[in-house]
């Protein structure tokens, strides 16, 4: 199909002119060097992915463990119908009965309120009791009732604490100088969720009391040892006098 040696036919002249040029592609060259990049990205970005999750996994800081009624142990003692949880940090409620009928008297507040805390000794059975007395340093009458807010503390901080609330709440008076109490009742047996062995719970060091109706507490020092099931405390309301 040629004629003149090296040169093209005139037939494969006229083909070449008709048909579409082809263009020749240039090699392909650095493939695999961009797949090895590719992949390699691609892993590095796996791998950084997976100690990230390690990093997370290790470093999260465990959750607050909490109490009956979610409240957490760095909760302030609070105060609440029935049986709640409560621990010592700050502020919190004391719950109470509003005054009705005491006209001209106002309420008794926790700056009003001196505390102290006395054990009654061992009534036997692995049972304790105690009384824990709010006396009215204000130098004028004021009203009360219901039950305080408790809860147990240490130096490292705020104990668990249940306060079940027993009785029926009155709205009494305190005069100036007098004082009122509430009646404790604690188990040093190990019940449910504590420590089987001879300390069924951290001894505490202090007792932190919200007076009924307030918001912040006042710490008074705790004799009585270890309280079981889980810092539980019966609590009657509050009654004027002393014991």
């Amino acid at each position: 199909m040629t004629g003149n040696r090296g040169r093209p036919s005139p037939i494969r002249a006229r083909l070449a002119k008709a048909l579409p040029h082809r263009r020749r592609l240039p090699p392909r060259r650095g493939c695999a060097s961009m797949q090895r990049i590719i992949w390699g990205t691609l892993a590095a970005a796996a791998l950084a992915a997976a100690l990230t999750g390690c990093d997370a996994s290790f470093s999260a800081s465990p959750s607050s463990s909490t109490q009956d009624g979610g409240s957490s142990q760095t909760s302030a003692p609070h105060g609440g119908s029935g049986t709640s949880t409560t621990s010592g940090t700050g502020t919190g409620t004391g719950t109470g009965k509003r005054p009705n009928g005491a006209s001209g008297t106002r309420h008794c507040t926790t700056s009003d309120l001196h505390a102290s805390a006395y054990s009654n000794g061992d009534a036997g059975a692995g049972q304790r009791y105690g009384t824990l007395q709010l006396t009215n340093n204000s130098g004028t009458a004021c009203t009360t009732g219901g039950w305080s807010g408790l809860g147990l503390a240490n130096a490292n901080g705020a104990l668990p604490t249940k306060v079940v609330r027993e009785g029926t709440a009155r709205t009494i008076t305190i005069p100036a100088g007098a004082s009122a109490y509430e009646q404790l009742h604690w188990g040093v047996v190990p019940g449910d969720g504590d420590d089987q062995g001879a300390q069924c719970q951290p001894t505490a060091r202090a007792l932190h009391v919200i007076p009924p109706n307030q918001t912040t507490y006042l710490s008074v020092g705790w004799i009585g040892g270890p309280v079981c099931q889980q810092g539980q405390i019966r609590l009657t309301p509050i009654k004027l006098g002393k014991m």
